[in-house]
């Protein structure tokens, strides 16, 4: 058991959640941002300087993804000037299978 302690807890402080993205506010220097939620999941550019940092959490029960929480930063010059979220549940047509057998392997 003391050897996954230390597993746990890594991976309780490098996941990103809601309360995380709650505490993020304007201007917080994007940096801050990696060093403390890690590399986020995608970096897509937007033009004029604009980044879109994405972090996603993926909510599951039984082996089973149930929905995912997908939050979005905009950087601007290396600050955080806007940020938004969305929350994706899993699709009509995949609710009646079985749990999904690619699961926790997603692209």
């Amino acid at each position: 058991m003391k050897k996954f302690l230390p597993l746990l807890l890594f991976l309780l402080l490098c996941s990103f959640n809601r309360l995380d993205y709650n505490q993020i506010t304007l201007g917080t220097p994007a940096k801050e941002v990696v060093q403390r939620y890690g590399e986020p999941y995608s970096v897509k550019e937007l033009g004029k300087g604009i980044l879109e940092y994405r972090y996603i959490e993926r909510v599951s029960m039984n082996r089973e993804l149930v929905y995912e929480n997908h939050y979005y930063l905009r950087v601007q010059d290396g600050q955080v000037v806007s940020k938004r979220f969305r929350e994706e549940n899993r699709q009509p047509f995949d609710q009646m299978y079985r749990p999904d057998p690619n699961y926790p392997h997603y692209p």
